[in-house]
């Protein structure tokens, strides 16, 4: 199954009238995925203008470029973290940067393809690294070395989770028997120690806090707003689509404490019904929009 089939990007109509893209400008998509956003600011650059698409997944560079093989004249594709823009954007060119779009949610390719343990919906290994080529700790080797203490944070820092004691007490108990290696055994764990209310997993908030530990996704996403902003252009726009609330949080802190930039909308847009119908995965999303004075 293609990534074209597999993943629809959120808030489209909306990304095309915020962030106001303007024929020959240059973009940044700053998380490429598999490219549904980029497409749409492909067109609206034209010939003349440049997006340039940033992702941590190697996976997804690859097949974006052959999803916008079609824009060879205006896209281009590079590997690295968003939280790099400026540096990555001078590699490719000295043009000013008009536009940014960070989308902060997962593709579902990545979440259901790539087998790295993003869903408790296959049994993978634990590694949950965006990009596996990084020396950096799996969520296997955190979820095995992390004291009780550590555990306990980061399920309640990063997952919210109101049971975080109980589940890492449980963890050490298991791994002190055999160590955590797959989805399945954590998610099996997560079953035995709080069985599940309504519709929701109980693995669902242990997996998004070690997603986020692991790829250190809040403190990229606050170093991100700093330096992309300090090195786009002036009266650039800058829009950011969140999931969930510690992101939205960051993003709506960092708009209204610096001092040079303006919020372009009250409230976040969030999506249609229509939208929320047609694709489930963009009910949680909010897209903020801001401008450098």
């Amino acid at each position: 199954m293609s990534s074209e089939l597999l993943h629809r990007p959120v808030l489209t109509k909306e990304v095309r009238e915020w962030l106001a893209v303007e024929p020959g400008m240059v973009v940044v998509d700053g998380t490429l995925g598999d490219g549904g956003h980029s497409e749409l600011l492909c067109d609206a650059v034209g010939p003349t203008g440049m997006v340039i698409g940033i992702d941590r997944d190697p996976e997804a560079i690859i097949a974006a470029e052959s999803r916008l093989e079609r824009y060879a004249d205006r896209f281009r594709a590079v590997h690295g973290n968003f939280q790099d823009i400026p540096e990555l954007v001078r590699q490719i060119t000295d043009r000013p940067i008009n536009r940014v779009l960070l989308d902060l949610g997962w593709s579902t390719t990545q979440f259901m393809v790539r087998g790295r343990g993003f869903s408790f919906l296959t049994n993978e290994h634990l590694d949950m690294r965006f990009d596996p080529t990084e020396e950096t700790e799996t969520a296997a080797e955190l979820l095995n070395k992390s004291s009780k203490e550590e555990l306990v944070k980061i399920f309640r820092l990063y997952g919210e989770e109101p049971r975080a004691a109980e589940i890492a007490e449980a963890i050490i108990d298991a791994r002190d028997r055999d160590p955590i290696t797959t989805t399945q055994q954590l998610a099996n764990l997560m079953s035995q120690v709080a069985p599940r209310v309504g519709k929701k997993h109980p693995a669902t908030q242990v997996f998004q806090a070690l997603r986020i530990a692991v790829n250190d996704e809040l403190g990229v996403l606050r170093t991100a707003l700093e330096r992309i902003t300090d090195a786009v252009a002036p009266h650039a726009r800058i829009g950011v689509i969140t999931f969930h609330s510690l992101e939205d949080r960051i993003v709506k802190q960092f708009v209204t404490t610096r001092a040079d930039v303006i919020s372009i909308t009250k409230k976040p847009v969030i999506p249609t019904w229509e939208e929320v119908r047609d694709n489930p995965r963009s009910r949680s999303s909010k897209f903020r929009i801001f401008e450098k004075s």
